[in-house]
């Protein structure tokens, strides 16, 4: 019933608590006003009932009628998660030499997904058509992810779950994100100032650590969701499972190779010496 309940009836249901509460102690405890306490107790014990019953059934009604807004606000934000978790597994995948973590949860912290930044040559062809390379693709990904989460949150502003909602802005406005976007504008810099940097995503964007609670609590808020809204559309279906990857080749085709990652190292340690 708690989930029901919200902070706004709280002095309501107070209220009615203590006017029965008088009720049976003017009925129980004084001879005089026995009768009356009775009667007043009876009164407003048939109230509560009458609102609570009431109130359940505009609820129940309520419900069903935001059922098709529900269904929908599920399956973008389903499609949403499913598609962030499916493109940082494929990274992992394409640059770690590392099987994958055991679970999600692990994937998703500093021992997982974190290592992309340390492996992945961002001048290495991705794995898409047409093909281009990862430096192109990892941008044109971090802007979908953020024009796709600004559209879910103007579209179901009234609709979608607090507890979603706030996981999905925090995604749309995660600073590991900005910082891809911002990857353009760096290389510009850099080249203006002939700064010799090795091209590995670490070294372009800052870890994406504060974005884990999220994508995690989204994954379970559309666990959750599935298991409550199945009953009303069968045909729902599951947000993507986590199944790690055991024995894949190594080395990953899109590690930076040691002969790049060794020359472009002696290039920055020779820069760095040249500004002191």
């Amino acid at each position: 019933m708690n989930e029901y309940i919200k902070k706004s009836e709280w002095p309501i249901i107070l209220i009615i608590f203590v006017l029965l509460l008088i009720g049976l102690l003017l009925w129980l405890c004084f001879d005089e006003t026995k009768d009356f306490g009775l009667n007043f107790f009876t009164e407003m014990l048939g109230s509560a009932v009458a609102i609570f019953i009431i109130d359940r059934l505009i609820k129940n009604r309520e419900e069903v009628r935001s059922i098709p807004q529900k269904l929908a606000a599920y399956e973008d934000v389903r499609l949403y998660t499913s598609r962030y978790m499916t493109f940082w597994i494929d990274t992992f995948r394409d640059s770690v030499p590392e099987n994958d973590p055991e679970t999600i949860e692990d994937f998703f912290s500093e021992n997982g997904m974190s290592k992309i930044l340390q492996y992945l040559y961002l001048d290495s062809q991705a794995n898409v058509l047409p093909s281009r390379k990862w430096y192109n693709w990892i941008i044109d990904k971090a802007k979908e992810f953020q024009e796709n989460g600004n559209k879910i949150l103007d579209r179901y502003s009234y609709n979608l779950d607090p507890e979603a909602f706030g996981y999905l802005h925090q995604l749309t406005e995660s600073s590991f994100n900005s910082f891809l976007l911002m990857m353009p504008a760096i290389c510009q810099t850099d080249a203006l100032e002939r700064t010799p940097r090795v091209r590995v995503l670490g070294n372009y964007s800052i870890s994406p650590e504060k974005d884990y609670e999220a994508i995690l609590g989204l994954l379970k808020w559309c666990n959750k969701a599935y298991n409550r809204l199945e009953k009303y559309d069968p045909s729902i279906k599951k947000v993507s499972e986590y199944a790690p990857m055991k024995d894949k080749k190594m080395p990953p085709k899109c590690m930076i190779p040691n002969s790049i990652l060794i020359v472009q190292m002696e290039q920055w340690q020779k820069f760095i010496e040249s500004q002191t």
